[in-house]
């Protein structure tokens, strides 16, 4: 910590910040997607339409004080609202204690990045470029000057590599399956990933969210929770092979799993390097 201030008006900044960090990210997700400004108009119940008041909008106190409804409608608020503003709050909290201010700053804008991107692409089954694009870029100005662990060399590599790993893959498998297997929305997104965090944050990218990937989509096809590919219209699937191989067919969104796997590495890179790389 740098700043010369008590720890706990520090760290009380930091609960708030995030937290308020994290109720913006659900208006950004929720108007990204559908072309709205994420500017005007105010804050606006999803069920009714009015404006929220001011009081009604407190990040975290708000949830819990009207008990997860609206005050005018009495409609659920969903409870990814509080969830991203709790779990951004104690991440920005987290950061505070365990790196530099610059750092844990740039830090976090990655980890509100990435918690647009997973509900966004769970919702839409589509990562928005106006996410990751300009993220690689601060990405790489944040590593350069404010996450001396990374440095711009180890970010360029994560750009060229975090882009062209998943480009690959997807090219290779839709020579092979003659269907497209990586979107380009992941591609953007693991670039986005090693311009913060280097080469070592795209490779444990990589490897975590394609197991914990693995494990969802298993999950999503078991229980009926993915999207399976339909078969065009009027040629039903009949051979027993093919009807078993369906579940290799689930569109499970990618992003979330990359999210959850990159914020791993961003809060603990440290001791996650010293794990797997023994530095």
């Amino acid at each position: 910590m740098t700043l010369d201030m008590p720890t706990g008006i520090g760290a009380a900044i930091a609960f708030i910040f995030g937290a308020s960090v994290g109720s913006f990210v659900c208006v950004v997700a929720y108007r990204l997607p559908r072309d709205l400004s994420i500017v005007t108009p105010r804050s606006f119940c999803d069920g009714c339409e009015r404006a929220i008041p001011w009081w009604a909008n407190i990040p975290i106190l708000a949830y819990l004080g009207l008990r997860g409804r609206c005050v005018m409608c009495g409609a659920p608020i969903p409870f990814r609202h509080f969830l991203a503003e709790f779990g951004l709050a104690i991440i920005a909290l987290y950061l505070y204690f365990a790196f530099p201010i610059p750092d844990a700053f740039a830090r976090f804008v990655l980890c509100a990045a990435l918690w647009v991107v997973a509900i966004v692409d769970y919702d839409w089954r589509l990562i928005p470029n106006m996410i990751t694009w300009p993220g690689t870029l601060v990405g790489f100005i944040a590593a350069a000057l404010m996450i001396p662990e990374v440095g711009w060399k180890s970010s360029l590599i994560g750009i060229a590599l975090g882009g062209g790993v998943l480009y690959g893959t997807g090219y290779f498998y839709q020579l092979v399956r003659g269907r497209e297997g990586v979107g380009l929305g992941d591609v953007w997104l693991l670039g986005m990933v090693g311009g913060f965090l280097g080469w070592p944050g795209v490779l444990f990218t990589l490897f975590f969210g394609s197991v914990i990937g693995a494990i969802g989509g298993i999950t999503f096809a078991l229980t009926g929770g993915g999207a399976t590919s339909p078969a065009p219209l009027g040629d039903p699937v009949t051979d027993p092979e093919e009807a078993d191989v369906s579940i290799l067919r689930t569109e499970v969104p990618f992003g979330p799993y990359l999210a959850l796997a990159a914020g791993v590495f961003t809060l603990f890179q440290p001791q996650l390097t010293r794990w797997y790389l023994g530095g």
